[in-house]
C-alpha cells in the first residue's frame, strides 16, 4: 500500500498496523530494540485516534458546507485530509462523493478522502471501478479500527491472561490508555452498534446505491459488515473475560440479551455475535476467581461483584425478575451462572463476613429452580453446542466447564436430588413398558440433560485436559504417582460426580453416562482412567454392574451369537431380511451405540488400553464387531462398528488381525456372486441401504477404516488363502463402487458428497504416496503390482479415475467462483486440496509407467491430460481450473501453494505454455484477474503465516521455472513485461498505477523484501536475480530496480554478516552480490560512470561517496563514516569457511548403514542429498526382517540404532546444504569482486582507497584461503579472485610513464612522511602466494592454474627492465651522487627474501608440474620459474651463484627439462607435418625455451645447459629440419591460429635464443659456445640456410626469424681456423661456412634503402596497436647489424697485424647491382653505401623519435577521443572509456618512441661497424696490398673465394681516388651521426675516430 497514512481508510489502517506490530512484537521479543520502537509508535498513533475509539464507528455527518466546497472542487482545488498537495476533483468523482455520503450519513470530505484513496490504491482491485473500492475501503476502515480496539483490549492486564508477558510496561501503558475510554459507556456504545448493524437492512441499502459489485466483490463487503459486529462482540467479550463489567454495563447487556431471538439463525443456535456477548455477561457475573486469589481484600476491591455493594442486589433482583425474555433459555443459563456465583461467594462470605448480602446468598436455591425450570442443561446443548459453534473458543469452554463444574460441586445435594428423581422416572417408565402402556411423555429429566449436556461440551476433546478433573488418579489408578492438575477437593467431587449412578444404572440414564463417559475420554490420560474405571468394575467384586466392560462385551457378544443363529445361508442372502432383527430393542440399540462409540473413543485415544481390550480372549472384541458386520444390524450400528476396527487399526499388530477378519468375514465383495444374486459384503448397505435413505454414513466410516488400515501396512499376501493374493478388492470398491458413482447419487445433505469425495480421495492420494514400489521380497511379488502403480497408471491416460478426478476439481472450482457459503465446504476445500496432492503424486512419480510402457499412445501423461477436453465446459481449460484456484489463496494458501507447483511441472513446456498463455490471455478480464490473484499470493506473505509463506514461495518458484522459456511467457506475463498485444516485450517497467501500469508479480515481490522471512527472500533475490542475469529483461529489470527503489545500493548498504551460519541468509546473500556484479556490469558497458563509481565506492568502502568531493580524490580509505571496513572485506572476514562434518557413523545391528545411505542419495541442486522417505522406508523393511527372530529387549536397541542413522542422514543432508549455501554465496562474493576490479575506472583505482583496499583485499584472501580448518572445496572457489586481484595489482604497480600523475607524485614525495610506492603488505602477499602453490598442489587443474597465475603476475611486477634513455641525467651529477638502493630495487630484494625461504619446496613443485602437469599448468610453471630466476637476478645482480640453479640441478630437475625436449619435438613434428591444430605443445616448448634462456643467461647457467646436454638435444630435433618449403597464408592476418609457416619459425626462434643467450653470457670467444653453436647450426644447416634468405614477404616474423638467424649464424664464426680432420667437424664447418657465405650475400638486400626497405615501407603503420611497418624496419636493422658484425669478427680474427687480417669485401669502389650469388665477395662500395644509408637512416629515427615525444606530451592536454583514435585501433576506442583510451594511446607513443630508439641505436653500431671494416679494408690495400704478396685470400677449405691480396700501384691509386670520392659525403654524414648520438648518450667517440683514420688513409 502506498499511502497508509492518508485518508480515513489509509488512517485507520495505519492505526491497526502500529496497534497489532506493538503487541505481536512485544509479545514474542519483549525489550528489544525493534519492540521499544514499535510501542514508540504506538503511543504516537493512540494519541493521535483517541477522538476515534472515544466515537466508536461514528460517523461524522454530512455537512453542507462541506458539500459545497466538493461541488466546486472542479474548479477549485481543495485538500483533502492527510494529504498535503491541493487537488481538483473531476465531475464523475463529485458525484460519486454525494452518493456515498447520502448512503452512509457520512461527510463529503470523509468520503472524497475514501475516493482519493481508492483511485491511489486501484491497482490492489484491478477491474472494480473507483466507488466500489471506496465502499469496500469504507468497511474496511470500519474493520481495522474495531480490530485494534479488540487487540488493545486484549493486551490490558486482567485474570484470564497475559498477553504481553515480556512487555509488561505497554500492557500498563494500554491498560492506563483504555480506561477513560471504556469508562464512557463503550458497553452501550458496542451494543448499539451490534443491534443498528442489521445485514438485511444494509445489503438492501447497497443494492439501491449499486454498490455492490460482482460475487467477489458482494461477499467482501459483507464479510467485511459482519467482522465489524464480530470484533465488537469479542472486544466486549476480551473486557469482561480481563476485568468483569460493572454493574450498570452488567444490566444494560442483561437487557440487550433479553431481547435477542433464536429465530435470526435456521438452527435456532446462538450465532457468533450473541455468544460472545452472552459469555461477556457470564465472565462478569462469575465469582469463582474470588476463592483462587492470595489476597482475598485486595480482590474482594478490584471486582465489582464485591466491591460494588449493591451489585448483588440489583444483579439478583434482575434474576428473580417475572420479566419475560425473548429466549427463556438464555435467562436459564444467566440464572444458573448467577446461582453458582451466589453459591462461591457464599464461601467468600463465610471468609470475609460480607454480612449484607447473606439474605441474597440464601436464595440461590430458588435461582437455581428457575434456572432449571428454563430447561437449562437442554438450553446449553441445543443452542450454545451446536455443530455451528463447536469447536467452541478456549474461554467460552472454560467458563461453562466452570459453570457446570461449579454446579456439581456447590449443589451436590441438588444432584443427588436430580439423580433419584431420574432413578423414579426410570422405574415408572419400566412399569409402564411392563404392562405394555405408554411412558408419560411430560417427564422433566434435568439429570439425563446434564449429563447430555456434559457430553456435549467434553466432546470432540474441544475442553482439552479439563475432562481430567473429573479423575482422581489415585483411586482409578491405586500404583499412580502422577500430579493431577486442580485442588484435591475439586477433583473428589468431581469424581463422586462420576462415580454417582453406582454399579448400576438404569436404562433412561445408560446411554446419557456411556455418552458422557465418552466424552470424558478425549485425551490419552483421561482414555486410560475410563478404561480402568470400566475394566475395575468388571471385576468378580462388581457382578451385575452394567457400567464395566465386561458387561459390554458379553453384550456384544451375545448378540452376535443370537444373529449368528438366525443368519440365513450363504446363497440365501437374497431372501435375508432387512428388518429390526428379533431380540433387541431401539433403545439397546442405542445403548450398543453408545457403548460402541466409547469402546472406539478409548482405543483411538490410548494404545495400552487398545491393546489391553484386543488381548483379553473373553472378550475378542475384533472378532466379535468383524461377526457383528456380517448379520443383518442397523445401519447406525454398521457404522460405529466399523468405528471400532479402525481405532483399534491404529496399532499394526491389531491391524494385522482386522485384515485377516475383514478377509474371513467377506466384508469386502471379491467377484460378482451367480446370476440373480447380489455381491456379498458392506457393498450391499451403501448400494441399497443408504443410497435408499440419501445418507451414506457407513460409507464415510468404511473409507476411514480402510485408510487407518493401508496407514499400518498392507499384508503382502493379503486374501492368499482364497483369492489372488493384493489389495486389488478393496481398491476396486472404493474407487469403481464408491468414487466413481458418488456424484451420481442423490444426498440429503448436498455436503456429504463433499466428504465421501474427501475420504476417497484420502485414501487414492495414501496408497499412491505410500504403496506405489514393488517390495523385493517373494511374497510381495506373488502379490502382484502394489495398489498405487495401478493408481498412477489410471492417472496418467485416459481412464474412469483420471475423468472424474477432473470432475470433482471442476465441480469445486465452479462452486468456489460462486464466493457464498455452501454445505459440507470444510470437505470441499480438503477434496481440492486432495485433487492437487493426487495429480502433484502422480506427475512426480509418472515415470516409472511412462518409462516402462510400450505403447505411448495410450498412456499421456498428466501434462497433456490436463491440456485435454473437459466435458463439462467443451474446452480445454483443466490448467485454467488449476490457475483459478490461485485466486483463492486467502481462504485456501495451500491450495494455491499446490497449485503453483502444479503449474510449474505442468506448463514447464514450450507448448504447455503456448497453450496456457492462450487460455489465461484470452479475455481481458481473465487476464486481469489470474495477475493480480499472483500480486495478491505474493503480498499475503507479510502476514507471515506459514501457509501464505508457502504458497508465496510456490508463485515465485513458478515464475523461475516459466522464466527461461520462449518469450513471452507466462512469466513475462505475470510480472509486466508484456506489451499490451501479449505478442512482444516491453523495454521499460514502471511503477503500479504509472500510465495504467498495472500491479504485477515484480512490483509485489520487491514490496516483502523488507518483512518477509528468509527462506522467502532467498527465492525472491533468486527471481530478481534470474531477471536481471536474462538477456531479455536485465536491461530494463536493473533501470527499474534503480530508479524506483534503488533497491540493490539499498540491500548491500544493509547487508548484515553471516555469521549465524544462516543457509538461508547465505542464500540470499550470494543472490544479492550475484544481482550487484551485474548491476556494475551494466553501469560499465553503458558508462554510467557516476552509478558506477557511486556502487564501487559503498562496496569498497561501505559509505556513500561524498558528493562535494571528486571521484578521483584521494581521502585515504576509511571504510565510511564509522572507519570500519566495506562490505566486501567485511563479508570477508564474517563468513566461516570450515564446517564441521557429521561424524562417522557407527552402528552395531545396521551395519550396512552407510551403504544404504548412499544408495538413498539422489542428485539435487544443492549436491546429492540423502532421500529421508527412501531411507526410512529400508530402515524399517531390515528391521520388519529381522523382527521375528528379535527379542523383545533388542526392539527398543534396534528403534534407537534406527533414529540414530536417520539423525546421521539428516545432519548428512544439512552440512551438504549449509555447504552448498556457502559456495553460494562465495561464487557471489567473488564475481562482485572480480567486476569491481575489471570495470573500476583508471582514474578511480589510482585512489588511496582503491590501493589500500586491493593490498588489503588480497592479503586477506591469501590468509583466509590458508586457513588450516577451512575447507578446501570452499578456498579453491577463490582462487580465481586472488588471480585478478594479483593481476590488478601489477597493473597499479607497473612503472608509469614520464607523463603519467603517478610518474610526477612520485618525483614529488621526496619528504620523509611521502607513502611508500610499495607497501610492506605485498610481501605478504607473495608468501601467501607461495604457500598457495604448495598448498594447493594436489587439487584440480583449473586451481592450480590460477595459483601459478597468481604468483607469475606478482613476480612479474617491475620485471621489465629499466629503459635507460628514458631516465637519463646528467652524467657528472651522477657520478657526484652516493649510490643508493631505489625502492623499487629494495622491492625486489625483499620479494626475494621471501621466495628463498621456501625457495626448494616451490622449486619441486614447479618442477614437478612443469615436467609432467597439463599444457596449461606446464606452461604456467615453466613461466613462473622463469619469473624466479628473473627476481634473483634482479635481486642479486652482482652475485654468480644462483640458488635456483643449483637447487634445479643438483635435484635433477635440469636434466629431465632437457630430456623433455624430446617429446616436444615429437608433438611439434605432429604439429608441423599434419592438420593438427592443437597447439599446446608449440605454447609449452616456447615456454620450456624461455626457461631455459633465462637460466642461460647467467654465465654459470649457460655452462649447466651445455653440460646437461643442451646441445645435443637441440641438434636431434627432427622438428627443426621440417621447414615449410614456402611460407603459404592459410588466412588474413585476423585469423587466430597460425600457419605453419609461423609455427616452425616460433620453434626455430625460441631455439635461436636460447643459443643467443649462451653466447650473450659465455661471450664469442668462448671455443665450447661456438662450437655447441656451429654443430647446432650443422645439425640443421639445410633448413636453416633456407631461411637465411630474403624474405619474400616481409612480415615482422620474416624479418624477426632472419634477424635471430643472422645473430646466430655470426655469433658461431669461429675465433680461429679449424683445423680437426674428423669428417663430421669438416662436414659441420662447411655448413657453417655456407650459412656464413650466405649471412654475407644478405648485406646489399637489407640496407635501408633497398629493395626489401621498399617492401616494408608498404606495410601498415598501426595494426592492432602495433606499428608493424617500424617492427620490421628494426628487424631489418638487426640483421644488417648482424652481418657487419660477422664480417667484424671474421676480420678481426684473422690476426693482429694489419697484413694477417682476413680480407671480407673486394677492393672495389663501383656500385653494381647484387646479383645474389654466394660465396661472392662484395665490393668496398656496399659498405660504403651501407654507411651511408644506416647513417640517413639515424637521422629518420631520431627526427621521428622527437616527434613521438612531442606527440606524447601533447597528451597531457585535453584532447578529445576523436584525435586519440589514430593511435589506438577503432574496435578498442570505441570499446574503451576515454580515460583508457588516453591511457592505450600513451602506452602506444612510448612503443613507438623505444623502437625508434632502438633503430638509432642498431644504425650508430651498424655505422661503427662499417666505418671499421672501411678502414681496416682501406689501410689493407693502399697500404700493405702492394707488399704483400700471394694469392688470392682461400676459405677454410682451402677454396678461393676470389678477395685478391696484392694490388698493382696504379689500382691503389685508383682504389683511394674512387673511395675518396666515394665518402665525400659519407664522411660528413657519419661524423655528424656521432655528434649527435654521442652528445645525446654519452657514447665513446669509436665513430669519430674511424673516419678521421679514413680521412687520413685516403690523403696520405
Amino acid at each position: 500500500m502506498s499511502n497508509t497514512n492518508k485518508g480515513i481508510w489509509g488512517s485507520m489502517v495505519a492505526l491497526d498496523q502500529a496497534v497489532q506490530r506493538a503487541v505481536m512484537t512485544s509479545a514474542t521479543s519483549g525489550g528489544t530494540p525493534e519492540a521499544l520502537e514499535a510501542g514508540h509508535d504506538l503511543d504516537l498513533a493512540l494519541q493521535r485516534h483517541r477522538t476515534a475509539f472515544v466515537n466508536l464507528l461514528r460517523n461524522p455527518p454530512k455537512n453542507a458546507n462541506e458539500r459545497s466546497t466538493i461541488q466546486r472542487s472542479n474548479t477549485e482545488s481543495i485538500t483533502l485530509p492527510g494529504y498535503t498537495v491541493p487537488i481538483k476533483l473531476c465531475d464523475s468523482f463529485i458525484k460519486e462523493v454525494c452518493i456515498i455520503s447520502d448512503m452512509f450519513n457520512l461527510s463529503e470530505i470523509s468520503v472524497a478522502s475514501l475516493l482519493h484513496s481508492a483511485e491511489e490504491e486501484r491497482t490492489l482491485y484491478p477491474g472494480v471501478p473507483r466507488g466500489l473500492i471506496a465502499v469496500l475501503f469504507y468497511y474496511d476502515s470500519r474493520v481495522h479500527l474495531a480490530n485494534a480496539l479488540k487487540t488493545l483490549i486484549q493486551a490490558r492486564q486482567g485474570m484470564s491472561w497475559v498477553l504481553l508477558p515480556d512487555n509488561e510496561e505497554l500492557s500498563l501503558s494500554i491498560t492506563r490508555y483504555l480506561e477513560p475510554i471504556l469508562n464512557i459507556s463503550l458497553v452501550g456504545r458496542i451494543l448499539e452498534l451490534i443491534m443498528s448493524m442489521d445485514i438485511t437492512k444494509e445489503i438492501e441499502l447497497l443494492q439501491q446505491n449499486r454498490a455492490l459489485g460482482d460475487a467477489k466483490h458482494r461477499k467482501m463487503v459483507l464479510d467485511k459488515f459482519q467482522a465489524v459486529r464480530t470484533l465488537l462482540a469479542e472486544s466486549l467479550f476480551s473486557w469482561a473475560a480481563q476485568t468483569p463489567l460493572k454493574k450498570e454495563e452488567c444490566r444494560r447487556l442483561l437487557s440487550y440479551m433479553s431481547k435477542v431471538k433464536l429465530t435470526e439463525t435456521s438452527d435456532g443456535s446462538l450465532d457468533s455475535v450473541n455468544l460472545a456477548l452472552l459469555m461477556a455477561l457470564l465472565y462478569s457475573l462469575e465469582a469463582g476467581h474470588l476463592l483462587n486469589s492470595e489476597d482475598m481484600t485486595e480482590a474482594l476491591s478490584q471486582f465489582p461483584i464485591t466491591s460494588d455493594r449493591s451489585f448483588v442486589q440489583e444483579i439478583h433482583q434482575d434474576m428473580r425478575s417475572e420479566q419475560a425474555w425473548e429466549t427463556p433459555g438464555l435467562k436459564a443459563i444467566v440464572q444458573l451462572a448467577w446461582a453458582v456465583s451466589l453459591a462461591n461467594l457464599r464461601q467468600v462470605a463465610v471468609a470475609t463476613q460480607l454480612a449484607d448480602i447473606d439474605a441474597i446468598l440464601e436464595e440461590d436455591d430458588a435461582v437455581l429452580d428457575d434456572a432449571l425450570k428454563g430447561k437449562v442443561f437442554s438450553f446449553i446443548q441445543n443452542s450454545i453446542l451446536t455443530k455451528k459453534n463447536v469447536p467452541l473458543e478456549t474461554f467460552y469452554c472454560q467458563r461453562l466447564h466452570s459453570i457446570l463444574s461449579d454446579f456439581i460441586i456447590h449443589v451436590p445435594e441438588r444432584v443427588k436430588a436430580m439423580k433419584n428423581r431420574a432413578d423414579e422416572n426410570s422405574r415408572l417408565i419400566t412399569a409402564n413398558l411392563r404392562e405394555s402402556l405408554q411412558p408419560p411423555t411430560n417427564l422433566e429429566q434435568p439429570f439425563e440433560e446434564l449429563l447430555t449436556c456434559l457430553a456435549a461440551l467434553y466432546q470432540d476433546g474441544q475442553c482439552g485436559e479439563l475432562v481430567e478433573e473429573y479423575w482422581c488418579p489415585s483411586e482409578v489408578l491405586p500404583t499412580a504417582s502422577l500430579q493431577y492438575r486442580g485442588q484435591g477437593s475439586r477433583q473428589m467431587a468431581l469424581f463422586k460426580f462420576v462415580r454417582l449412578p453406582g454399579d448400576f444404572l438404569p436404562p433412561s440414564l445408560f446411554v446419557p453416562y456411556v455418552n458422557l463417559l465418552t466424552s470424558l475420554a478425549t485425551t490419552p490420560r483421561s482414555a486410560q482412567y475410563v478404561y480402568n474405571f470400566l475394566r475395575m468394575n468388571s471385576q468378580p467384586l462388581s457382578q451385575g454392574s452394567n457400567l464395566a466392560w465386561e458387561h459390554f462385551m458379553t453384550a456384544l457378544t451375545q448378540y452376535y451369537n443370537n444373529l449368528r443363529q438366525e443368519e440365513p445361508g450363504a446363497m440365501d442372502t437374497m431372501y435375508r431380511s432387512r428388518g429390526t432383527p428379533r431380540g433387541i430393542t431401539p433403545q439397546e440399540v442405542q445403548g450398543l451405540l453408545a457403548v460402541l462409540q466409547l469402546m472406539s473413543m478409548v482405543a483411538k485415544k490410548d494404545e495400552l488400553s487398545r491393546v489391553a481390550l484386543c488381548d483379553n480372549a473373553a472378550w475378542a472384541p475384533l472378532f466379535v464387531c468383524t461377526g457383528l458386520l456380517t448379520c443383518a444390524v442397523p445401519l447406525a450400528l454398521k457404522t460405529e462398528l466399523v468405528n471400532v476396527l479402525a481405532a483399534f487399526s491404529l496399532t499394526p499388530v491389531l491391524a494385522q488381525r482386522v485384515w485377516e477378519l475383514v478377509e474371513g468375514a467377506g466384508l469386502i465383495p471379491v467377484q460378482e456372486g451367480v446370476a440373480g444374486y447380489q455381491p456379498r459384503g458392506l457393498l450391499v448397505d451403501i448400494e441399497e441401504v443408504e443410497s435408499s435413505v440419501e445418507e451414506f454414513p457407513l460409507t464415510r466410516t468404511l473409507l476411514k477404516m480402510l485408510s487407518t488400515l493401508v496407514r499400518s501396512g498392507i499384508p503382502p499376501m493379503l486374501g492368499a488363502a482364497t483369492r489372488q493374493p493384493g489389495f486389488r478388492p478393496y481398491l476396486d470398491l472404493v474407487r469403481d463402487k464408491i468414487f466413481l458413482r458418488h456424484n451420481s447419487r442423490t444426498y440429503r445433505d448436498a455436503g456429504e458428497r463433499w466428504a465421501v469425495a474427501r475420504g476417497c480421495l484420502e485414501l487414492l492420494h495414501q496408497l499412491l504416496t505410500e504403496h506405489l514400489q514393488v517390495s523385493s521380497t517373494s511374497a510381495d511379488q506373488r502379490g502382484g503390482q502394489p495398489p498405487g502403480h495401478s493408481i498412477l497408471l489410471d492417472l496418467v491416460q485416459e481412464s474412469q479415475l483420471q475423468k472424474q478426478v477432473l470432475s470433482v476439481f471442476h465441480d469445486g472450482v465452479q462452486i468456489l467462483e460462486q464466493h457464498r457459503e455452501v454445505p459440507g465446504e470444510e470437505d470441499l476445500h480438503k477434496s481440492l486440496l486432495l485433487v492437487l496432492q493426487l495429480l502433484e503424486a502422480a506427475q512426480e512419480q509418472q515415470h516409472i509407467v511412462l518409462g516402462a510402457s510400450s505403447n505411448p499412445d495410450v498412456v499421456l501423461g498428466v501434462e497433456r491430460l490436463l491440456m485435454g477436453i473437459n466435458p463439462h465446459s467443451g474446452i480445454s481449460d483443466h490448467l485454467l481450473n488449476v490457475v483459478k484456484i490461485v485466486g483463492h489463496h486467502q481462504t485456501l494458501p495451500q491450495h494455491a501453494a499446490l497449485a503453483c507447483r502444479l503449474l510449474a511441472s505442468s506448463a514447464a513446456t514450450p507448448s504447455a505454455q503456448a497453450h496456457l498463455l492462450s487460455l489465461l490471455t484470452a479475455s481481458t478480464n481473465t487476464a486481469t484477474a489470474v495477475r493480480h490473484s499472483f500480486v495478491e499470493v505474493i503480498d499475503h506473505a507479510t502476514l507471515d503465516i506459514a501457509e501464505h509463506l508457502e504458497a508465496a514461495d510456490a508463485a515465485i518458484n513458478l515464475l523461475l521455472k516459466y522464466l527461461p522459456l520462449p518469450s513471452p511467457n507466462i512469466a513475462h506475463f505475470l510480472l509486466g513485461y508484456t506489451a499490451d498485444d501479449m505478442t512482444s516485450l516491453r523495454t521499460d517497467l514502471l511503477d503500479a498505477g504509472a500510465r495504467g501500469y498495472p500491479r504485477t508479480a515484480l512490483h509485489a515481490t520487491l514490496a516483502t523484501l523488507p518483512s518477509c522471512p528468509l527462506s522467502l527472500a532467498e527465492v525472491a533475490y533468486r527471481l530478481i536475480h534470474a531477471l536481471c542475469s536474462d538477456s531479455i529483461t536485465s536491461s530494463p529489470t536493473l533501470r527499474y530496480l534503480r530508479s524506483s527503489q534503488d533497491l540493490l545500493y539499498r540491500t548491500v548498504a544493509a547487508m548484515g554478516l553471516p555469521q549465524d551460519e544462516s543457509r538461508l541468509r547465505l542464500l540470499s546473500q550470494g543472490w544479492v552480490l550475484r544481482c550487484v556484479a551485474l548491476e556494475l556490469r551494466y553501469h560499465a558497458i553503458h558508462q554510467q560512470r557516476s552509478q558506477l563509481a557511486r556502487l564501487i565506492h559503498l562496496l569498497v568502502a561501505g559509505a556513500e561517496m561524498p558528493q562535494q568531493e571528486p571521484l578521483d580524490a584521494s581521502q585515504g580509505w576509511v571504510g565510511g563514516a564509522s572507519g570500519g571496513r566495506g562490505p566486501l572485506l567485511s563479508l570477508l572476514d564474517a563468513v566461516d569457511l570450515s564446517i564441521d562434518s557429521p561424524p562417522p557413523l557407527q552402528c552395531e545391528y545396521f551395519t550396512r548403514a552407510p551403504e544404504l545411505i548412499t544408495s538413498c542419495e539422489e542428485p539435487s541442486p544443492e549436491g546429492p542429498m540423502v532421500n529421508m522417505k527412501m531411507l526410512h522406508q529400508q530402515l524399517s523393511a531390515l528391521l520388519a526382517e529381522g523382527g521375528s527372530g528379535t527379542s523383545v529387549t533388542q526392539r527398543d536397541p534396534l528403534q534407537e540404532e534406527l533414529e540414530l542413522v536417520m539423525s546421521h542422514a539428516l545432519m548428512l543432508n544439512q552440512t551438504r546444504a549449509l555447504m552448498f549455501a556457502y559456495r553460494h554465496f562465495l561464487e557471489g562474493w567473488r564475481q562482485v569482486v572480480e567486476v569491481v576490479v575489471a570495470v573500476t575506472p583508471p582514474d578511480l583505482i589510482e585512489t588511496a582507497t582503491h590501493h589500500s583496499f586491493l593490498h588489503t583485499l588480497t592479503h586477506d584472501l591469501t590468509r583466509r584461503l590458508l586457513d588450516d580448518t577451512a575447507l578446501p572445496s570452499l578456498t579453491t572457489q577463490l582462487v580465481s579472485t586472488l588471480l585478478m586481484l594479483v593481476t590488478t595489482l601489477r597493473t597499479i604497480h607497473a612503472r608509469p610513464t614520464k607523463h603519467h600523475p603517478q610518474y610526477v607524485s612520485m618525483l614529488d614525495s621526496g619528504s620523509p612522511t611521502a607513502q611508500a610506492e610499495f607497501p610492506s603488505s605485498l610481501q605478504l602477499v607473495l608468501r601467501g602466494l607461495v604457500e598457495c602453490v604448495a598448498r594447493f598442489r594436489q587439487c584440480s587443474q583449473g586451481v592450480r592454474t590460477s595459483t601459478y597465475a597468481a604468483l607469475l603476475n606478482y613476480l612479474q611486477i617491475r620485471a621489465d627492465p629499466i629503459d635507460k634513455m628514458e631516465n637519463e641525467e646528467d652524467t657528472s651529477q651522477a657520478l657526484l651522487r652516493a649510490p643508493r638502493e631505489t625502492q623499487e630495487e629494495q622491492f625486489h630484494r625483499e620479494n626475494y627474501e621471501v621466495v628463498r625461504e621456501e625457495l626448494p619446496q616451490l622449486v619441486d613443485v614447479l618442477a614437478i608440474e612443469a615436467g609432467g602437469g597439463h599444457h596449461v599448468c606446464q606452461v604456467l610453471a615453466l613461466t613462473c620459474l622463469s619469473a624466479l630466476a628473473a627476481l634473483e637476478h634482479r635481486a642479486a645482480p652482482l652475485t654468480n651463484d644462483s640458488l635456483l640453479l643449483s637447487h634445479l640441478t643438483d635435484q635433477g630437475h635440469l636434466p629431465r627439462l632437457l630430456d623433455a625436449l624430446r617429446n616436444d619435438d615429437h608433438q611439434l613434428l605432429i604439429l608441423l607435418t599434419s592438420d593438427n591444430d592443437d597447439l599446446r605443445p608449440l605454447y609449452v616448448y616456447e615456454a620450456r625455451m624461455s626457461l631455459l634462456a633465462r637460466l642461460a643467461l647467467s654465465p654459470s647457467g649457460a655452462q649447466q645447459l651445455l653440460h646437461a646436454g643442451l646441445t645435443t638435444r637441440l641438434s636431434e630435433m627432427v622438428c627443426l629440419d621440417y621447414r615449410p618449403a614456402k611460407p603459404i597464408l592459410t588466412g588474413g592476418s585476423d585469423d587466430f591460429i597460425p600457419s605453419v609457416v609461423q609455427r616452425y619459425r616460433s620453434v626455430l626462434m625460441a631455439a635461436l635464443r636460447l643459443f643467443l643467450a649462451i653466447l650473450t653470457s659465455l661471450g664469442t670467444d668462448n671455443y665450447s659456445a661456438t662450437a655447441c653453436l656451429l654443430r647446432f647450426l650443422a645439425a640443421h644447416g639445410e633448413a636453416l640456410a633456407a631461411g637465411l634468405s630474403v624474405p619474400a614477404l616481409p612480415s615482422p616474423e620474416a624479418m624477426e626469424e632472419v634477424a635471430l638467424l643472422s645473430s646466430a649464424v655470426a655469433g658461431a664464426a669461429p675465433p680461429g681456423p679449424i683445423t680437426t680432420t674428423d669428417p663430421a667437424g669438416l662436414e659441420a664447418g662447411a655448413q657453417a661456412t655456407r650459412l656464413q657465405q650466405l649471412l654475407l650475400s644478405l648485406l646489399p638486400h637489407f640496407l635501408p634503402q633497398s629493395r626489401l626497405a621498399g617492401a616494408i615501407e608498404a606495410l601498415s603503420e598501426n595494426e592492432d596497436g602495433v606499428n608493424v611497418r617500424e617492427t620490421a624496419r628494426t628487424a631489418a636493422l638487426s640483421t644488417l647489424a648482424a652481418v657487419l658484425n660477422y664480417a667484424t669478427a671474421r676480420l678481426v680474427h684473422g690476426g693482429t697485424v694489419t697484413r694477417d687480417i682476413t680480407l671480407v669485401f673486394r677492393p672495389s669502389m663501383e656500385n653494381g647491382v647484387p646479383t645474389g650469388a654466394v660465396g661472392r665477395p662484395l665490393p668496398l662500395a656496399t659498405l660504403v653505401e651501407c654507411a651511408n644509408q644506416v647513417s640517413q637512416q639515424f637521422t629518420i629515427a631520431k627526427n621521428a623519435r622527437e616527434s613521438a615525444a612531442a606527440q606524447l606530451q601533447a597528451l597531457e592536454g585535453n584532447h578529445p577521443v576523436e584525435h586519440l583514435r589514430q593511435y589506438v585501433s577503432s574496435a578498442v576506442a570505441d570499446a574503451a572509456s576515454p580515460a583508457a583510451v588516453r591511457r592505450l594511446a600513451e602506452d602506444h607513443l612510448s612503443q613507438i618512441i623505444a623502437m625508434y630508439r632502438r633503430q638509432e641505436q642498431l644504425a650508430v653500431h651498424t655505422a661503427e661497424s662499417a666505418a671499421f671494416l672501411l678502414w681496416r679494408h682501406l689501410e689493407y690495400f693502399i697500404l700493405h696490398a702492394p707488399s704483400t704478396p700471394g694469392p688470392a685470400q682461400d676459405d677454410i677449405m682451402g677454396r678461393e673465394i676470389g678477395v685478391p691480396r696484392t694490388l698493382t700501384p696504379s689500382e691503389v691509386d685508383q682504389l683511394r681516388k674512387q673511395a675518396a670520392a666515394s665518402l665525400q659525403d659519407v664522411l660528413p654524414r657519419l661524423q655528424k651521426v656521432h655528434e649527435e648520438y654521442s652528445a645525446a648518450t654519452g657514447h665513446v667517440a669509436f665513430l669519430a675516430a674511424a673516419v678521421t683514420r679514413i680521412r687520413r688513409l685516403l690523403v696520405t
